[in-house]
């Protein structure tokens, strides 16, 4: 069950990282969504320009053990109300795009994008349904592990992996 959870927790950090990344980048188009789903652009102003980086720092407590469950109650929110929006949206015969994942993709929003949302949701309530000491496996561990020759491999890739992503986006664009 702890490589359950791990997988859980490292899926949802990746789904909020990627998402959060690709929204930092157009925060306009992340206000305007936010205008699409009915939110008063009062409101959709600051929360546009927030939300990136709220999902961003939801992803980052996912990773180390002592955030884990504040992480998957934020991760749970979160899913739980874009979840209302969209259901929202949907019972009004509306279908704003998502903006889901940014510049990544962005599609209008279905029952599919629905019951996507509550997946996830479901994911975040069976980590928060462990309790704060309830997850054991830290995503770090193997670190210590490392050989030197190791870690600059794992530096070098990691750097690379975010060029590319990089590139990716502006390639987009």
């Amino acid at each position: 069950m702890e490589i359950v959870l791990l997988i859980a927790r490292l899926a949802l950090a990746l789904v909020f990282g990627v998402a959060g990344v690709a929204k930092a980048f157009d925060l306009t188009a992340s206000r305007r969504t936010l205008v699409d789903f009915g939110v008063p652009a009062t409101l959709a102003a600051p929360l546009g320009s927030a939300l990136p980086f709220i999902e961003i720092l939801v992803a980052v407590a996912l990773l180390p053990l002592p955030a884990v469950w504040w992480g998957a109650i934020a991760a749970l929110a979160l899913f739980v109300i874009f979840a209302a929006g969209i259901g929202i949206n949907l019972a009004r015969g509306q279908a704003p795009d998502c903006n889901c994942f940014g510049q990544l993709h962005s599609q209008p929003v279905s029952w599919s994008v629905f019951a996507r949302n509550l997946g996830l949701a479901a994911v975040a309530a069976l980590l928060v349904g462990q309790g704060r000491q309830g997850v054991r496996l830290s995503a770090f561990d193997w670190l210590a592990d490392l050989k030197a020759g190791e870690v600059v491999s794992l530096g070098i890739s990691v750097v690379v992996v975010g060029l590319l992503a990089a590139t990716l986006v502006f390639l987009r664009r």
